[in-house]
């Protein structure tokens, strides 16, 4: 090798070591090589897309499953998606997004389901610009009731007057009506550009209606100044879905006046496992002196051996926490089958040897000699230890130490902190008007409004309420 080739070969290898040394750090400026004029430039893929947020506000769980439906099969599509309830997201959360879909119910006379009331006392009371934000909505409701959709409907106008953009006018369910799903379904693609792979509705997945066969029916509260109590038990006509406590019963009932058939929800008061369905169904009389549609016809007209036509809505906003988890269940009237179906719970777990946490059951009614609902299994939870502690108030009864059930909240205030203390969670079923708000006002009083928007978050504190 002569002197003048060593130098050339010195030269080059200089100079790649210097372009190294260049290329690196433009690198890591640039994010990426470019690539040369002519060669198609590295667009974002589906998984580098900015993840679409759905949230929700579900009082019953339907708008809940429809919305992990949805975010599961848009990820599975390779669209990300997460579903969040709308107590979890905070002014910054819809601050940031680009894009979101709300699926919202409303509860009661037009107000907002239990875990949107957070969201609505800290977001929706302050004043955001979210100019940034397109946005699809679906608004589930009960044209039964006066106040069809009005929280969805307030939600929907925040949104606007906040300067949210609609990708498309808002969507408005009756109960769980497919022409209007669909319409939904249709309109989520669009928004996504997206074809949805599987029918995201549950209401045609998991709740389908099935024939079952009344059994028994049996007046739980003979002789009480309050209207009778019907206790209904239903044999499934083919193998059952299956469900677990909080869950809800959708009854089809025939309607003479009208060619829809109309649908009414009772909380399940019993568990797969004894092979039966079982309602607690208060009978309704109207001003007229006509027994109520539901009622009348559960408690009356269908005959013993008849059909009917019932459908089980999976409900997590009440199931329970885990067996080994304290729990204060509180609730009057047909409010009781919600909870005793959670007792029933822990009594089947204890029967297969797992280890079950302390419950206490107060529960309010009219008269202890009529209204003392299921005493005699109340009694035998206690003496077996599935329940440890019973309180019943009732309202009729000059003697009693609590009128009404919200009053054992005040009185036991300092053993109820306790419990809470301790990791209790706390489960209200029942009427909404009179005894739900007013357990609700005692618990804020006896716990502070912090801990028990806490406890909500967290699901410590659930309502199945009506």
């Amino acid at each position: 090798m002569t002197v003048d080739s060593s130098r050339w070969i010195w030269a080059a290898f200089a100079c790649v070591v210097w372009l190294s040394l260049w290329i690196r750090p433009m690198r890591k400026k640039l994010g990426t090589w470019q690539p040369a004029r002519g060669i198609a430039r590295r667009l974002p893929t589906k998984e580098h897309a900015p993840s679409l947020l759905i949230g929700y506000a579900s009082q019953s769980g339907f708008a809940a499953l429809l919305a992990e439906d949805l975010a599961r099969n848009l990820a599975a599509g390779g669209h990300p998606a997460h579903a969040r309830s709308l107590h979890s997201l905070s002014a910054l959360d819809i601050s940031k997004a680009d894009r979101m879909l709300f699926i919202v119910s409303t509860t009661g006379e037009g107000d907002a389901p239990d875990n949107a009331a957070a969201f609505v006392s800290r977001v929706m009371s302050g004043t955001l610009n979210l100019q940034q934000l397109r946005y699809g909505f679906l608004a589930l409701g009960d044209s039964s009731y006066a106040n069809f959709c009005r929280f969805g409907r307030e939600l929907d106008a925040w949104l606007i007057s906040a300067g949210a953009i609609p990708a498309f006018s808002r969507i408005e369910v009756d109960g769980a009506r497919a022409a209007a799903l669909d319409m939904w379904r249709q309109a989520v693609e669009r928004f996504t550009d997206h074809t949805l792979a599987v029918d995201p509705l549950p209401s045609r997945q998991a709740v389908l209606a099935q024939r079952w066969v009344l059994v028994r029916r049996e007046i739980l509260n003979s002789g009480s100044p309050g209207a009778p109590i019907h206790h209904i038990v239903l044999r499934p006509k083919e193998p059952a879905v299956q469900w677990q406590a909080g869950d809800v019963a959708r009854v089809w009932i025939p309607n003479n006046s009208d060619d829809m058939p109309m649908s009414r929800d009772y909380t399940l008061a019993s568990l797969p496992q004894s092979g039966y369905a079982e309602l607690m169904v208060r009978e309704v009389l109207r001003p007229d002196g006509q027994r109520g549609l539901g009622s009348g016809w559960l408690g009356h007209g269908l005959a013993i051996g008849g059909e009917l036509r019932m459908e089980i809505r999976y409900n997590r906003e009440f199931h329970g926490p885990e067996a080994t988890i304290p729990l204060i269940l509180i609730g009057n009237g047909t409010g009781l089958a919600g909870l005793i179906a959670h007792l029933e719970a822990r009594a089947l777990a204890q029967q297969l040897g797992q280890p079950i946490g302390p419950a206490w059951l107060l529960f309010g009614e009219r008269t202890c000699q009529f209204d003392a609902l299921c005493s005699e299994r109340l009694e035998g939870w206690l003496a077996s230890g599935v329940l440890t502690r019973l309180n019943r108030a009732f309202s009729r009864d000059a003697e009693a130490s609590a009128h009404y059930v919200q009053d054992f909240i005040g009185l036991y205030r300092d053993l109820l902190q306790h419990w809470v203390s301790h990791g209790a969670a706390v489960y209200v079923c029942g009427q909404r008007e009179g005894m739900a708000s007013g357990v609700d006002a005692a618990l804020r009083q006896a716990l502070g409004e912090t801990l028990l928007e806490q406890l909500t978050i967290k699901g410590r504190y659930r309502r199945d309420v009506y």
